[in-house]
């Protein structure tokens, strides 16, 4: 009994959404999922892994995430953060870069609320993409908690999925063809 609640346990953990490959996030495009990649720079509770917010002091890193994509499909990449207490501290700098398994770099971005330049970028399966985040944060005097996240949207590569307007042609075709066969009956 305790043999099949091992292989149990390791089916359903192999079902979970962890990275393969090492990954730290697996994405399926043609399901359209999405994911957060997130990152604490700095807090004042000691309790959790980020440093300490102690002011002023400017924090400067460069952090790795890998992301694999299980299906082809298309990418889309924008960032937010969160400081508290607000307007206690700023990014100075925030760019990442999207790096395929090839070790090109196939997309770019900066700042909040921007999406990445070029949008949709074309992902597929065979290796893990990297994403490379650099960052520089000047923490105010009132500085608590500060992170960031970015955010990852996909969907099915163009071509795969018909366009509205082939859909409406398509569905008045079968349409026609359901009111022709009524008529001779």
């Amino acid at each position: 009994m305790k043999r099949i609640s091992t292989l149990l346990s390791t089916a359903a953990l192999a079902a979970l959404p962890f990275g393969a490959f090492g990954a730290d996030l697996t994405l399926d495009p043609s399901l359209g999922q999405f994911g957060f990649l997130t990152h604490g720079v700095c807090d004042t509770n000691a309790g959790t892994p980020a440093q300490d917010c102690q002011p002023p002091r400017s924090i400067e890193e460069t952090v790795t995430f890998t992301v694999n994509f299980v299906t082809p499909g298309i990418e889309n990449a924008s960032a937010t953060a969160s400081v508290t207490d607000s307007g206690s501290g700023t990014f100075s700098t925030f760019e990442w870069i999207l790096i395929d398994p090839s070790l090109a770099t196939i997309a770019h971005g900066s700042g909040f609320g921007t999406d990445q330049i070029p949008t949709d970028v074309g992902v597929g399966p065979g290796g893990d993409y990297q994403y490379r985040v650099h960052y520089v944060f000047n923490s105010g005097v009132n500085s608590t908690s500060v992170g960031w996240a970015l955010v990852l949207t996909t969907g099915p590569s163009s071509g795969q999925v018909p366009e509205p307007a082939t859909l409406a042609l398509i569905a008045m075709g079968l349409l026609g063809a359901g009111l022709a066969r009524r008529r001779k009956q």
